[in-house]
């Protein structure tokens, strides 16, 4: 086994790819030889799974070693050196490799022939209103003048205006971004200063934890059930922690798909104003109800300027166009506004003509009309599917809108480790544990019900639960599950 030394000033990864290229290069570990899992190693050496990662990821860049989906990590025959004179080439695209592994692996499952995910983060691409949009675009080129230059740094206000018609907020108050996650960045970097807390749902959409993280923001948890984040003993935690901004998906939140529920949005007002912490509600499939009663947003009940309304078009219309908008106070539109310029200055107008014709002449009222019966039946073809091969003691959380299921294993069975197994079929989908710590999280799988139509959908879930089935055999018995400990994403 590997020695390392924690007084040594070389950094312990280095230490650990250090020793494995040395026996590699010597022949002690031949091509084909599987590496310890990361996490394996990690326990073993006490020390940081990222540690490990960082150390494979060097290796690898140096042709030695390789990932593999189903296999690990495998040692590859080392590359022959340069001949003398010539220079060994960049490799640019393994400079700062930064994909989580379990991103790699989807995608490698995803590109083979045959394969199923439901992984994706998008509706499949027939469901958006292409035609309608084509011939906006045109009609938008054919103008007099082409909406072809720079637009307002708030915003095209046509848009803008309608924007704040359809959820009942004045004008002054929207911003025009391009995407929800440039909304979520602006906020990181004009609100918040390097030290400050937020809270944060767990499990929740991982872009934006590392978004926060990488501003050097503390995230504290907050817990998530089937109503939502749970509001006892969110007091506590504003008075421990003083957070400036609790940040909630309050509809079909990714990746639970449960809906905050009404009473939940009242106390969680009472509470922010009570401790002055502001709150932001990222909102992307707010319109894509398909079953019970509508809710009102936080922003609609919020008499205190507290809520700073996040949305956008790229569930709904297209991710192709990357706009979104903010709903907040002027002050916080004026601040952020006046920030993005060093960002990309302002979204691009074109979309944001068809957009709002869009919008204005009743498209998107028509398109909803149109596409939310087509997503209730392919989740219910995903829950019947489920319900017909799915071992019985594996339980799912039934969504009212948006495009996520989540499913839950039963003890002591984790989702990676099925995930690895179901590779064997061609199907994917991501494992809970992506979006967070804990137990539940480990053992959940998040998946798309709106990418694939009902064959493959059906087809999708026999595969997976036929891999459930083999990896079972292989688990240990439930007698001896020692969960593991959870603390705070920091």
């Amino acid at each position: 086994m590997f020695e390392l030394d924690r007084t040594s000033p070389t950094p312990l990864y280095q230490q650990l790819r250090d020793q494995i290229r040395r026996r590699i290069l010597s022949g002690s570990l031949p091509p084909g030889t599987k590496l310890p899992p990361e996490r394996t190693l990690a326990n073993t050496l006490g020390i940081n799974r990222t540690t490990v990662v960082n150390a494979y990821r060097e290796l690898a860049a140096e042709g030695l070693v390789e990932g593999r989906v189903g296999h690990g990590t495998v040692v590859l025959e080392p590359p022959a050196p340069p001949p003398r004179g010539q220079v060994r080439p960049m490799h640019w695209a393994t400079l700062n490799e930064g994909d989580d592994p379990v991103v790699a692996d989807i995608n490698a499952i995803a590109r083979r022939a045959g394969a199923i995910s439901f992984a994706y983060g998008e509706m499949s691409p027939e469901l958006y209103p292409n035609e309608a949009l084509g011939e906006l675009f045109a009609r938008a080129l054919a103008e007099k003048r082409p909406p072809l230059g720079y637009g307002p740094a708030a915003g095209y206000l046509p848009l803008r205006e309608a924007l704040a018609a359809r959820i009942g907020v004045p004008t002054g108050e929207i911003l025009v971004v391009s995407g929800s996650q440039l909304a979520l960045y602006l906020i990181s970097r004009v609100l918040l200063q390097p030290g400050d807390t937020v809270v944060v749902e767990v499990p929740s959409y991982i872009n934006t934890l590392d978004l926060f993280t990488a501003a050097g923001v503390r995230v504290v948890p907050a817990p998530v059930d089937q109503d939502g984040i749970q509001v006892d003993g969110l007091g506590d935690v504003f008075l421990r922690y003083r957070p400036k901004l609790l940040f909630i998906l309050p509809n079909f939140q990714n990746p639970l798909g449960v809906t905050l529920s009404l009473e939940r949005r009242r106390q969680i007002l009472e509470l922010a104003a009570r401790h002055q912490v502001g709150i932001v509600e990222d909102d992307p499939y707010e319109d894509l109800r398909f079953e019970g009663e509508p809710l009102p947003s936080l922003k609609s009940m919020d008499p205190g300027g507290y809520v700073i309304h996040i949305s956008s078009f790229s569930k709904t219309v297209s991710p192709a166009l990357r706009l979104a908008w903010l709903a907040a106070p002027p002050a916080v539109v004026e601040r952020i506004a006046a920030a993005r310029g060093m960002l990309d200055f302002r979204a691009a107008l074109l979309n944001q003509w068809v957009m709002n014709a869009f919008l204005r002449e009743g498209m998107l009222d028509a398109h909803l009309a149109w596409l939310l019966p087509i997503l209730r039946h392919r989740r219910d073809t995903m829950i019947n599917a489920l319900a017909h091969h799915m071992p019985a003691d594996v339980s799912w959380h039934v969504p009212e809108g948006g495009y996520h299921l989540w499913c839950t294993l039963p003890r002591p069975l984790r989702a990676r480790r099925l995930l690895t197994e179901a590779a064997r079929d061609g199907v994917a989908f991501i494992p809970g544990d992506y979006y967070g710590p804990g137990d539940e999280a480990r053992r959940g799988l998040r998946l798309n019900f709106t990418y694939s139509a009902e064959r493959e959908t059906v087809e999708g879930v026999k595969r997976l639960a036929a891999a459930l089935r083999r990896l079972r055999k292989e688990e240990v018995p439930s007698d001896e599950y020692r969960p593991e400990l959870s603390g705070p994403v920091v």
